[in-house]
């Protein structure tokens, strides 16, 4: 049984897509890069404690514009760094804005920022329609990263452990977006793997089969350090993806994210032994 549908994409296409810097958000922008559309990349400072994200996100953006015109992909037409970092001050209850609540290993409430996909794409789909009026001839889409891994029910309530990422609220927000706006203007559409039913290693490895070792140089750490954490959810969940997809995991973290006897350490952080080019001696 399929967990999701295949977006109909028609060109010419143009997207908004949201980017963190991390596999998933940034993989995905690509996926529609690669189908042939013009991207408009937006990247936001919510003032979040992994603000190594947005670094990241800027030289990944760099690298998949030299790759999409290697490939005769379409294009990125620009990267902008939305700053929301006044709603840090507002966003109190979460572990990834407050000052006051540690980040935690294993997944908690907390971990949710509340709505933050939500205040996201109502800021994309009301560029996407300005878009939609200067581009009357083209068909526009709004993207981000969230998978199906994401909707997992929650031990306790049942409930999505992250409730912005399933397709029910896509829907419901395209639905509502259109009924905000014009109706001549009702085309827009939200895509995200999870609405696709794609989990975290089902995405990841599409993200993969287009950008190789480049995949690498994504950020998932709930923190800013030198390397990835490995005790964040964020650095567990990247590492399962990894083993999952069958992906070897050169990323290096401050710690092991998994059994410490499937990693070895090269200088002052600790790689996967799948990782061949790294976690072997050389001699």
């Amino acid at each position: 049984m399929r967990r999701g549908v295949e977006p109909e994409v028609r060109k010419p296409c143009r997207v908004v897509a949201i980017v963190s810097g991390g596999p998933d958000s940034f993989g995905y922008m690509v996926q529609w890069l690669a189908r042939g559309c013009r991207v408009h990349a937006l990247s936001f400072n919510y003032g979040q404690k992994g603000s190594k994200e947005l670094e990241a996100a800027k030289k990944l953006i760099e690298r998949a514009r030299e790759l999409a015109r290697q490939r005769g992909w379409g294009e990125i037409v620009e990267h902008r760094v939305i700053d929301m970092s006044f709603m840090k001050s507002l966003w109190t209850s979460s572990q990834l804005t407050s000052e006051e609540i540690r980040v935690e290993e294993e997944y908690q409430p907390s971990v949710v920022v509340p709505i933050r996909n939500v205040v996201m794409l109502a800021i994309a789909s009301a560029y996407a329609y300005s878009l939609l009026d200067t581009y009357p001839g083209e068909n526009i889409y709004v993207v981000y990263g969230a998978h199906y891994n994401d909707i997992a029910p929650r031990k306790d309530t049942w409930e999505p452990l992250y409730p912005d990422c399933s397709p029910e609220c896509i829907e419901a927000l395209q639905a509502a977006f259109h009924i905000c706006h014009f109706r001549g203007s009702r085309r827009l559409e939200i895509w995200s793997p999870s609405r696709q039913g794609l989990t975290k290693a089902e995405n990841l490895r599409r993200n993969y089969e287009l950008l190789g070792d480049i995949i690498y140089e994504t950020w998932s750490c709930y923190l800013s350090g030198k390397y990835h954490c490995g005790r964040c959810e964020s650095c567990r969940n990247r590492h399962q993806a990894f083993l999952e997809a069958g992906i070897p995991d050169c990323t290096l973290y401050e710690h092991p994210p998994g059994d410490p006897n499937e990693f070895v350490k090269i200088g002052d952080a600790y790689v996967h032994k799948s990782c061949t080019k790294l976690a072997v001696p050389r001699r």
